[in-house]
């Protein structure tokens, strides 16, 4: 036992019926019992207590006294278990504790899920990665805090919250590794999964939460929006986040915000914010954002036409530490999509939020999947580096979530290019006949098999007829906020849908023109290469967009480039080395069958050749994953009702396929 306030593996109490308290130690379990039948309290993601995704009481390892937890995974899953909070909690206080142990080049991960019902909304994502770093991030927000820990020891892990005004802390052993804001103000459960690469052990779980009680009266500056994770220089509209934290309504407020020697102010009335009501208040005078880690300081003056009278919680501040872009660099980022896909909606919006925030660093790509405006090359070579739908690769990096491509960007963003592209153009709309060159200026020396590939893009792509329409998991709201989506229908009509960022045409594949360049190129050395692509009828030429890819020998991209058509056509078309293989080459599909579908038992998967078979859930979490020769029969008849994602790979090439489990 490890003291005497711990003597029971498991505490639910309340201290004069406010602070509720748990803690669960896994000492008075058996070693080798399921967690969740040896407590009920504890659940598995698709509450199956003894199932596949629960997991076992380990004697193997643990901080103190005789038991623990093991997570660990090659692929992903099955562990998979919850810890409910009692209840979904938006005020008061809230305190998080737990002992991870990661193994040495391993991974670790909790999130905390934002609702009762599992898998509406994560709230944040704790990622400890392989080698020492930790992240916390969220669809929303992406990126809120980042560090290091130790591997192969015990460690310490806690969240302080007070929910009421949207302050979160994080620790590990006892220090704080920083503050942050989140745009999920709610918490309702803990969520330990075996994330692939995973092996982690946890011990000496506790939670202790204190409701709030409201007063008459009172404001509080709960979110500074738009000056997080600039580029220096920019400049940027802040808006800032009120809350009615007292009985009485809000209807005037006076608001101001201080940077680096900027201050502005705003004052508004007319606001009528109900008891634990949010009001935004968007600022019409800019800041421009500036080198070096500064404070910004947004402070709530008055109220209803008179001083707060608690002050405790009128002011609230972020640290910002603008980026300096390395000259001449793009960022791609490069998104699976579908109009079948239920989260897909997500990837729609960071994609728009990334073009909103960093226009003319960062080039954004759709690569549909599934649906009309699929693009067989650039869908079957994007089909090799993601494993689920959304995801996405940020220079042809680590398969993401797209919320997480914030992140990504800003770690590519400072790296120098070895060169930078110019786009020309010449289009006859007549014939529709685009003619294009990439002017390739190298600013270092380099060696190798340099690639270079043309993608062209297209906006407001509409349709009407079968595939159109958007499957929407956010519809309702239910699943949070998710730039408009959870205000639209489930599916979200063809006539209601504007597509943008999708990729046409990627020339001559996906992985570029190999040895496009001299063997040794030398700097200042400049090369042009000319593409010729006739446009489908229904592309509108006055939406389109020209970029060019520069892939160095390992496959990333080290730079990118993006120009308007009629910006293109502006630079001229250069004369330069012709791309022979002009026409779009189709990329093999592995020749697969998988039925039925929809099914609710048992999935038949027949192959024309040895390949491997992956089966992802609508989280990206990998349910199975196997060789078959010719056919195979798999059982998922325990399997949550849903969508499901068949990825088959062969020496033809690779396809996914949506599954559907009734």
């Amino acid at each position: 036992m490890k003291k005497l306030v711990l003597s029971l593996s498991l505490v639910l109490s309340f201290f004069g019926s406010r602070a509720q308290t748990f803690t669960d130690n896994f000492d008075t379990y058996t070693a080798g019992a399921w967690l969740c039948q040896s407590n009920s309290t504890w659940k598995t993601w698709a509450n199956t207590p003894g199932g596949a995704d629960d997991v076992k009481i380990t004697a193997t390892k643990s901080r103190s006294g005789a038991n623990s937890l093991r997570f660990n995974s090659v692929a992903g899953g099955p562990a998979d278990v919850i810890l409910p909070f009692g209840g979904q909690y938006n005020t008061g206080n809230f305190q998080f504790i737990c002992y991870l142990n990661v193994a040495t080049g391993k991974k670790g991960y909790i999130n905390f899920q934002e609702q009762t019902v599992v898998g509406k909304a994560w709230t944040i994502d704790i990622n400890f990665d392989s080698i020492g770093g930790f992240n916390i991030v969220n669809t929303q927000s992406g990126l809120l805090l980042k560090g290091n820990y130790a591997q192969n020891q015990w460690i310490k892990v806690a969240v302080e919250v007070n929910l009421s005004t949207n302050s979160w802390e994080f620790f590990i052993d006892d220090a704080s590794k920083g503050s942050f804001q989140n745009s999920y103000r709610q918490v309702a459960s803990a969520n330990f999964y075996a994330i692939a690469g995973s092996d982690f052990y946890v011990d000496d779980v506790s939670y202790t939460y204190t409701p709030f009680t409201l007063p008459n009266l009172n404001g509080a500056v709960t979110f500074i929006d738009n000056v997080s994770g600039k580029l220096a220089t920019q400049k940027v509209n802040p808006s800032v986040e009120i809350r009615n934290l007292g009985t009485t309504t809000l209807n005037a407020a006076e608001v101001e915000i201080t940077y680096d020697g900027q201050t502005i102010e705003k004052t508004v009335s007319g606001l009528n914010v109900a008891s634990l009501g949010y009001a935004q208040i968007k600022f019409d005078e800019l800041l421009t954002m500036r080198v070096g880690n500064k404070t910004v300081t947004a402070t709530l003056k008055s109220i209803n036409g008179n001083a707060d009278p608690i002050a405790s919680d009128n002011v609230k501040q972020v640290s910002v530490n603008p980026v300096i872009p390395a000259p001449g660099k793009m960022v791609v980022a490069e998104e699976g999509t579908g109009t079948w896909c239920t989260w897909c909606p997500r990837g729609a919006v960071w994609m728009h939020n990334m073009d909103t925030r960093y226009p003319g660093f960062f080039l954004g790509i759709a690569v549909h999947n599934n649906d009309p405006m699929e693009n067989a090359n650039y869908d079957g070579g994007l089909g090799t580096k993601i494993s689920g739908f959304p995801s996405a690769i940020v220079d042809r990096g680590a398969d993401i979530d797209p919320s997480a491509m914030e992140a990504d960007f800003f770690e590519r963003i400072v790296i120098a290019p070895k060169a930078t592209i110019k786009n020309g153009a010449s289009y006859n709309a007549n014939t529709r006949e685009l003619k294009v060159s990439l002017t390739t200026k190298f600013n270092s020396s380099v060696s190798g098999n340099w690639r270079l590939a043309f993608v062209l893009i297209e906006d407001s792509v509409t349709g009407t007829g079968t595939g159109w329409s958007q499957v929407n998991a956010y519809a309702g709201g239910s699943r949070g906020p998710m730039g408009g989506y959870e205000n639209l229908p489930n599916p979200v009509p063809a006539s209601m849908m504007v597509y943008d960022h999708v990729g046409r045409v990627i020339y001559p594949n996906f992985n570029g023109l190999a040895n496009a360049f001299a063997t040794t190129v030398n700097t200042g050395d400049s090369f042009t290469h000319n593409f010729t692509v006739m446009l489908d009828p229904s592309w509108e030429a006055n939406e389109l967009q020209i970029a060019g890819l520069l892939i160095d020998p390992s496959g990333r991209i080290d730079n990118g480039s993006l120009a308007k058509l009629d910006a293109a056509i502006a630079n001229g078309f250069v004369n330069g080395q012709v791309v022979a293989s002009i026409g779009e080459k189709t990329i093999a599909k592995p020749g697969v069958q998988v039925y039925p579908n929809p099914t609710s038992n048992l999935i038949n998967i027949t192959v024309e050749e040895s390949s491997l078979i992956e089966v992802y859930n609508i989280e990206g979490k990998q349910m199975i994953q196997a060789n078959i020769e010719k056919q195979e029969s798999i059982s998922c008849e325990n399997w949550p009702i849903g969508i499901y994602f068949v990825k088959v790979s062969n020496t033809k090439g690779t396809q996914t396929i949506k599954l559907v489990h009734n």
